[in-house]
């Protein structure tokens, strides 16, 4: 009788004129936005490569002579999974740039090649399931109750002894057999699309286990379309008024939920933004530097001008001992046609060292703590804004399947703060590498290098990006995942009650 009942759903669907449209969007729509990130791929790689390539042979080894304020760039490589979803791609920096400083920025080039594409959104794969197959559903499903209520043939079954449980499920199943049929045969063709790059390979770990999840994740996605659309037939008479009710909700799903939630999360918990924040840090910077240069003039220097003094009086020389502070500060060697002079000049210099350089150690130390403060306390407040927005988000299953998506491609919600991290993590390389071998001084400008001849530098090392590995993306997303199930189960329950109770006359 199930698969009777099953047969009978598959059939009325196959014969709909609804199926053909349907079949047709899918076929020509999934392969053509599969075929159109392919190439985008394609491009945005080679560019890297390019620029990478450009930047190595350039400006990949200082310019000597060192003066310690060099900067070397790293590149962000385009995700490869983002063929499968651009999300916020478009959006990210392409790399960033050190600064001996420790504040490294990012740089996002002005270019667009195709506005379009941004104004109106790439068809990609998330895209055409959101909005294209996700509606195909609701479609398939609107009249599932109604409009066997409104031909008769719904009081037949009943009247037969048929189980409504049974009725419900069969719908439910016939249907989404129905919309699975063009959906796999469009995915089968995108992925041959995709076997015939240079550039991608369907076997490549990289891609083929992220790719059955996406498909997992799809296929409970689609489920759970398939469940919404029974369930709202339930709610009315009519099929008129099933399809009106059913593009309220989707519409709500679609557009509603997920742009209200960053608002509502935005005014519950204000945060300053990024570009103030890095004003702070400057500010912060530059103010501490001031107070150890004051206390620099104020305890070392006053001493060590009044030795300077007693020596250069037994000479009556012209030049001051202010003068020969700010030379020996500035990093060069004061000397007069006394020998003797000149060696109690480096004895006072030498006895003065140790004091100088700690002081400046410390003016890093209070730095970087500082720093790190603001910093910390900024990421702390937009964690909690962000988990507010996802957490509302996911009222929406379209919000919950975007999120495992767009996380399982890299270009989700949690990239920017990836490329953060990756950005963090070369400033360390280069700071290790370079910046920490260079002596500098308060208040100047220019550093002298210490374990290297500043006219035969070393090179700069290369970004090595690392993007999150399927495991690492399911441990960020995995609730998403969940939910997914969760919405299928509460639809479909929601739908049991309510045919339960439905008037079939």
């Amino acid at each position: 009788m199930s698969g009777t009942l099953i047969m009978k759903e598959v059939a009325e669907t196959v014969l709909d004129l609804r199926f053909v449209a349907a079949t047709v969007l899918c076929v020509v729509l999934i392969p053509l936005g599969m075929y159109v990130s392919r190439e985008d791929y394609e491009q945005r790689w080679t560019a890297y490569q390019r620029e990478h390539e450009t930047y190595r042979q350039r400006h990949g080894t200082p310019e000597p002579p060192v003066t310690g304020r060099e900067e070397a760039q790293g590149f962000r490589p385009p995700s490869i999974l983002s063929i499968f979803a651009s999300g916020l791609d478009p959006f990210l920096p392409d790399k960033m740039i050190t600064s001996y400083t420790g504040l490294f920025r990012t740089v996002k080039e002005p270019g667009i090649d195709n506005p379009q594409s941004l104004l109106f959104g790439k068809a990609d794969l998330l895209f055409n399931i959101t909005f294209i197959v996700s509606l195909m559903a609701l479609i398939f499903t609107f009249s599932a109750v109604s409009g066997e209520r409104e031909r008769g043939t719904l009081r037949l079954m009943i009247a037969n002894a048929v189980p409504r449980s049974r009725i419900l499920l069969s719908k439910v199943v016939g249907r989404y057999v129905a919309l699975l049929a063009p959906f796999l045969i469009s995915i089968l063709i995108a992925v041959l699309i995709l076997e015939v790059s240079p550039d991608v390979s369907i076997g490549s770990p990289q891609v083929w286990p992220a790719l059955l999840v996406i498909l997992a994740a799809t296929l409970l996605f689609l489920l759970g379309m398939v469940c919404l659309g029974v369930c709202i037939s339930t709610f009315t008479r009519h099929s008129m008024g099933s399809i009106v009710l059913l593009f309220l909700v989707w519409a709500m799903f679609l557009f509603g939920v997920p742009k209200i939630s960053p608002m509502l999360a935005e005014t519950l918990y204000p945060v300053e933004s990024g570009s103030v924040i890095d004003f702070t840090k400057r500010m912060t910077k530059d103010e501490i530097e001031r107070e150890f240069q004051r206390t620099e003039r104020e305890t070392i220097d006053v001493r060590y001008k009044a030795e300077l003094e007693a020596v250069l009086g037994e000479r009556k020389e012209a030049i001051s001992a202010r003068q020969i502070i700010e030379l020996q500060s500035s990093g060069r060697e004061v000397t007069f046609d006394d020998p003797k002079i000149n060696d109690r000049l480096r004895e006072l210099a030498a006895k003065y060292a140790p004091e100088k350089a700690q002081l400046v150690k410390d003016c890093q130390t209070h730095i970087a703590a500082e720093l790190k403060r603001i910093e910390e306390d900024y990421q702390n407040k937009r964690t909690v804004q962000f988990i507010a927005a996802m957490n509302l988000a996911r009222l929406s299953p379209v919000s919950c399947y975007t999120y495992v998506i767009s996380g399982l491609c890299a270009t989700g919600v949690t990239e920017p703060d990836n490329f953060v991290a990756n950005a963090r993590r070369f400033q360390g390389q280069v700071e290790q590498a370079f910046y920490e071998k260079t002596i500098w001084r308060l208040g100047r400008l220019q550093g002298f290098a210490k374990e290297f001849d500043r006219y035969k530098p070393p090179a700069f090392p290369d970004m090595v990006y690392h993007y999150p590995n399927l495991k690492e993306a399911m441990q960020v997303h995995w609730a998403d995942l969940l939910l997914l199930g969760v919405f299928d189960v509460l639809f479909f329950s929601l739908a049991f009650m309510r045919f339960n109770r439905y008037d079939v006359r």
